[in-house]
């Protein structure tokens, strides 16, 4: 399966998992396919493909349930969603775990992950919207022009605070360029940044995309 067909497979997934955590039921075919664009047999293939991958499960005609995560197949793992990164103004990080999402390790390659959702409108021109969760490898290096989670100093000098925006090194004047994708705000320049890692995938918000999007 291509990797686009994959990523639209998983928005169903999300949506399923999502809509039966708000309300306690299953969506219907109608339901995903009017909230994710898609005609209702494109929804019939994709939760097939999630039938198969053994990442829901289906009883009777209409009854549908979630997956125990322990069953998840080999090419499957559970990546933590540890809260929210801002993408305007330096927040501080939430560490906490909120939640595991199941994603496909064939779709993001080797290395270690967690999410992110996106806050604010500063990296909208790279589709990076509101409410949006943001895949990201964990890793201390990036290369310039890569979107990142950075830590910088607060105005105080006493703490650390994150942001999600583009990397670039200042080699003239050893400095450090984050860049937000929104050409209302600008640049945020600084002496020193930790990158905590790289930003590789988005998982859209289809709710939140109308607003910033």
């Amino acid at each position: 399966m291509r990797p686009k067909n994959d990523e639209r497979k998983m928005e169903v997934y999300h949506f399923v998992n999502d809509f039966m955590k708000e309300r306690g039921v299953c969506p219907t075919t109608q339901e995903i396919g009017d909230t994710l664009g898609m005609a209702k047999s494109t929804v019939s293939k994709y939760m097939n493909r999630l039938m198969d991958d053994g990442l829901i499960e289906k009883y009777g005609r209409y009854q549908t349930v979630l997956s125990d995560t322990q069953t998840l197949p080999s090419n499957y793992t559970m990546m933590p969603v540890l809260g929210s990164i801002s993408c305007g103004q330096p927040i501080l990080a939430i560490e906490d775990v909120e939640e595991y999402i199941p994603i496909d390790v064939g779709l993001l390659g080797y290395g270690e992950y967690f999410g992110l959702i996106a806050r604010g409108d500063s990296m909208i021109n790279a589709d990076i919207c509101d409410g949006d969760t943001v895949y990201v490898r964990k890793q201390s290096t990036a290369m310039d022009g890569e979107i990142v989670v950075a830590m910088i100093e607060d105005d105080f000098g006493d703490g650390w605070n994150a942001t999600l925006k583009r990397f670039y090194r200042d080699l003239k004047n050893s400095r450090y360029i984050l860049h937000p994708e929104n050409p209302e705000l600008e640049d945020i320049v600084v002496d020193k940044v930790h990158v905590v890692g790289v930003a590789v995938r988005v998982l859209k918000n289809l709710e939140t995309k109308r607003r910033f999007c």
